[in-house]
């Protein structure tokens, strides 16, 4: 059987993150809803991922959230 994503699910899973890890996984999210070509589908659910996951950032660590438009 394939090994499960390290990524953050759960607000306890990014808790026990760094800064530092937590702007990777940022990263990797915005390069998904952005950069690549997929469904409307995946794109909005990456873009949920990626908007979870600055929500995450600033209130666990206070870094602002950029404002998204709507997906």
């Amino acid at each position: 059987m394939g090994e499960r994503s390290r990524a953050p699910q759960t607000e306890k899973d990014a808790e026990k993150l760094g800064l530092k890890e937590l702007n990777g996984w940022i990263s990797i999210a915005e390069f998904r809803a952005t950069k690549l070509k997929l469904s409307a589908s995946l794109k909005k659910s990456a873009m949920k991922r990626l908007v979870w996951l600055e929500e995450q950032r600033e209130k666990l660590h206070g870094v602002a959230a950029p404002k998204r438009r709507r997906f």
